[in-house]
């Protein structure tokens, strides 16, 4: 009898040790679905507009949504997000911290939000999303007036990332939309981006600025290549785009290859359409 209650145990025991086996995690599979490293790093640069769909009325208002983004990132699936126009808390948005939620939402288990401005009982910023553990995380406090002139509340935000080993640093911005106030802004945001000159970084925003503005130009003296070319790749307005003002780019050139830029179409979760980079990173 006790020969055969042993046996019994023993092949519950093995039945159960089977299926816990069966059922243990094979590792972190990343996006990739392996736990190979990864070749390339897919950027994302979005302006969500706080989250509100945009329908080309004058005037009209919408309610933000933060799911109709996170729907638009988890869609792409890129490593690491740049977003602009996000609300902490404020009146408009219902209260909802959007970088979390967006974080929590597209399942991105690192995120960070960059305050811009207070606004309506919260915040106003950028934010960055990352598969990615950040560091050195830094909201870098750019002057509010420039040769006398009031400047408003542009933002640069910096973090680094962990890469095949490499060491890389993202930058998130937004810029102003007057032209006086970004011929004064800008350099001394490239200026703040100038410690970071021996390392790769990425810098990804809504710059404002069409291709021929002269703050491409000075992005481009400051060293940095645009990901994208094409002058047709308009951004915004989402329902009708007719102008290229986001970009992502990249600095110094020895460590990147672009494999493709695309800007995400069909999508309106936002008046401004995402765009995506895929950057090959290698130590030169």
């Amino acid at each position: 009898m006790m020969k055969r209650v042993f046996i019994l145990m023993m092949s519950i025991c093995a039945v159960f040790m089977g299926c816990s086996k069966a059922n243990e995690p094979q590792g972190d599979a990343g996006w990739g679905g392996n736990t190979e490293p990864k070749e390339n790093l897919v950027v994302m640069s979005y302006n969500i507009k706080h989250c509100a769909p945009y329908y080309g009325v004058s005037g009209e208002t919408t309610t933000a949504d933060v799911n109709n983004v996170a729907n638009v990132i988890k869609s792409k699936k890129p490593d690491v997000v740049l977003l602009q126009e996000v609300d902490y808390k404020t009146t408009r948005s219902l209260g909802v911290d959007q970088a979390k939620e967006l974080a929590e939402l597209a399942g991105y288990p690192y995120y960070y939000f960059f305050k811009q401005k207070d606004f309506q009982g919260g915040a106003y910023g950028t934010a960055i999303l990352s598969s990615f553990q950040m560091s050195e995380i830094v909201n870098h406090d750019l002057p509010k007036e420039i040769d006398g002139l009031t400047i408003g509340s542009n933002v640069l935000g910096t973090a680094k990332i962990k890469f095949n080993g490499i060491d890389v640093y993202l930058a998130v911005i937004h810029l102003s939309v007057t032209q006086a106030e970004r011929d004064r802004q800008f350099p001394v945001i490239m200026e703040e981006l100038s410690s970071k000159s021996d390392f790769p970084i990425i810098l990804g925003g809504d710059f404002n600025s069409k291709p021929d503005n002269s703050i491409i130009g000075k992005l481009e003296a400051a060293g940095f290549v645009r990901t994208n070319t094409d002058p047709k790749n308009f951004t915004i307005p989402s329902n009708a785009p007719n102008r290229e003002i986001d970009y992502i780019a990249y600095r110094p050139l020895e460590y990147f290859n672009v494999v493709s830029h695309t800007v995400v179409t069909g999508v309106n979760a936002s008046d401004h359409l995402p765009i995506i980079s895929v950057l090959k990173i290698s130590k030169p």
